[in-house]
């Protein structure tokens, strides 16, 4: 790891710090953490992981995340125009560490006194994440994706994958769509503990984050997608609890990967496969006694740390009527390889409802015109909502579905005209 202790770096005026350079030392670091996790050395990846919390360059890159107009928007929740000046982060920057103390965002009201709380401890939680999660990447199984692998840019390749996980030799029949939950109010830290293996001031700052019930304000156990990020380490966290969930189904099975010696290829001719993105489960099965086997076997397995899969969130259904996943409906007809993914008719709905929602406001339990907005005010509002949704849809829609969608928002808003 390089050096880069206080001395070395000059941080006296925040806009003269050398920015690109502290990046490419955090990138250098994180890569070193991620080679010592997959040739299992620990003793090397505890050594970086410490010289890290360490490090004056992951301090100032959290710091510098944190105190950003888009976190101060978006995670912290506050609309209006905010100052922090630049000796406060450098103040912020040096006190960094880890205290065993947590905010919990979801119930405190944003305001001028509990901002430098919030700024503080989303800090705390940065620096965490960018020291260990590169460890969890790479311990993390063939098809389970967390957050940053389920970004925006990244959720079409998901969605291909799990086509091309359908689309197999071994020809699935049935898939179960679920939605991890807590069974008790608490998790279990006992578990926890074990799972992940830190001791000392990082475990009892991460048990301390899971007290402080720091998956609400990311709507983990909900159905709700895309998911908040008002807190930065709960995604990790989820992830750290439910590893090994892939493995160990493989394991009560005695599944092992075999190799074909005639294509030189990897066969998958398992009689599931079981793929996760942060709190959805998706199981594809091949005959329905093994539905229900795979189903119990995962839910003892999420029941040790006090999670599973309730009956109210859980979809069974053939792959031939088709299920909803990620606001994609996939569908696979009878007699035909192909596969059917298409945008489901409630994010169409809801797509509609936003755009229409721009130019109509409820009054008196009415629906009325909203007449004060100009014509370019409402372009300005409905672009990006038609912008983002192109862009997550745009590798699996057909043409007439964005006619169809275009000739309703058009009349939408002939009909707003009208009556403006």
């Amino acid at each position: 790891m390089k050096q880069n202790t206080i001395e070395k770096i000059e941080f006296d005026d925040w806009d003269s710090i050398n920015w690109q350079k502290i990046t490419q030392i955090v990138f250098s670091t994180q890569k070193e953490i991620w080679d010592a996790s997959i040739n299992n050395e620990k003793k090397l990846l505890r050594k970086i992981q410490t010289e890290a919390f360490n490090s004056w360059s992951f301090k100032l890159l959290a710091v510098k995340y944190v105190t950003n107009k888009k976190f101060i928007q978006t995670i912290a929740g506050v609309k209006y125009r905010t100052y922090i000046p630049n000796q406060y982060k450098i103040e912020l920057a040096k006190k960094l560490i880890i205290e065993k103390k947590s905010f919990n965002l979801s119930n405190v009201d944003v305001n001028q006194y509990n901002l430098p709380l919030i700024i503080q401890d989303s800090a705390l939680q940065l620096l965490v994440k960018l020291i260990l999660e590169p460890e969890w990447t790479a311990k993390m199984e063939d098809y389970i994706y967390n957050d940053k692998l389920a970004s925006q840019g990244n959720i079409n390749d998901l969605v291909y994958n799990l086509c091309l996980l359908i689309n197999s030799k071994k020809k699935y029949r049935y898939v179960v769509h679920g939605y991890i939950s807590k069974i008790d109010t608490k998790i279990n830290l006992d578990y926890f503990n074990n799972t992940h293996g830190y001791s000392g001031n990082v475990s009892k700052q991460l048990n301390s984050w899971i007290n402080a019930d720091c998956f609400t304000p990311n709507q983990l156990f909900t159905k709700q997608f895309p998911k908040q990020k008002k807190s930065i380490i709960g995604d990790l966290i989820f992830d750290i609890l439910i590893h090994g969930l892939e493995w160990d189904l493989y394991r009560k099975y005695n599944l092992e990967y075999k190799c074909s010696l005639i294509t030189k290829t990897v066969e998958n001719c398992f009689p599931f496969k079981i793929t996760r993105i942060s709190d959805q489960i998706i199981l594809l099965v091949d005959d329905i006694q093994n539905l229900f086997k795979v189903t119990k076997t995962v839910n003892n397995f999420l029941a040790k740390a006090n999670l599973g899969l309730t009956h109210d969130s859980i979809e069974m259904a053939s792959l031939e009527k088709g299920f909803d996943f990620l606001g994609f409906y996939i569908r696979q007809y009878r007699g035909y390889d192909k596969i059917s993914i298409l945008p489901s008719k409630s994010q169409m709905e809801n797509h509609l409802r936003k755009l229409r929602g721009v130019i109509y406001h409820e009054y008196e339990g009415k629906v009325r015109a909203t007449t004060n907005k100009s014509i370019d005010e409402v372009i300005n509002e409905m672009n990006p909502i038609i912008n983002d949704w192109c862009l997550y849809y745009k590798d699996f829609i057909h043409i007439e579905i964005l006619r169809s969608l275009d000739w309703k928002i058009s009349n939408t808003i002939y009909k707003w005209f009208k009556k403006k």
